[in-house]
């Protein structure tokens, strides 16, 4: 059976002090621990890049990387892991550029292909091919 899929609300509710609190911490904490599994999607990695700051104030950008590439590490949690540890970590590394060109650009990486984009600069250094001409 397929483990269910993450949604950001559990680990903003984990960081809050509401209702759902404590039922997030500990259903994070068995995922951490491996007596859970759950899937992690990039769209959920993309939305945490943004939301967590949001919702913690004093959380940095790399304090977000951070905390993204541990929950990665996590036992109970499955999914494109190595992808989104590359995407995570570009995105660390290029503060001009949101999570979801960090994850193009993983991706790319990864299938070997360009990125067609008409913002080449957002690509600029992060060893992708970027084409802003576009084939046909």
């Amino acid at each position: 059976m397929t483990p269910g899929l993450l949604d950001a609300n559990i680990f903003i509710h984990a960081h809050a002090s509401d209702r759902h609190t404590a039922e997030c911490r500990r259903f994070l904490a068995a995922l951490e621990n491996g007596q859970a599994q759950a899937r992690l999607e990039p769209i959920t990695v993309h939305e945490l890049s943004y939301a967590l700051p949001r919702y913690i104030k004093q959380m940095s950008r790399a304090d977000v990387g951070e905390y993204l590439l541990t929950i990665l590490q996590w036992p109970g949690v499955e999914g494109e892991l190595d992808l989104l540890v590359e995407a995570v970590s570009i995105w660390m590394a290029s503060p001009s550029i949101g999570f979801a060109d960090a994850y193009l650009a993983a991706r790319a990486r990864e299938l070997e292909c360009p990125v067609f984009t008409k913002n080449l600069r957002d690509f600029a250094g992060l060893a992708v091919e970027a084409q802003e001409q576009l084939p046909g």
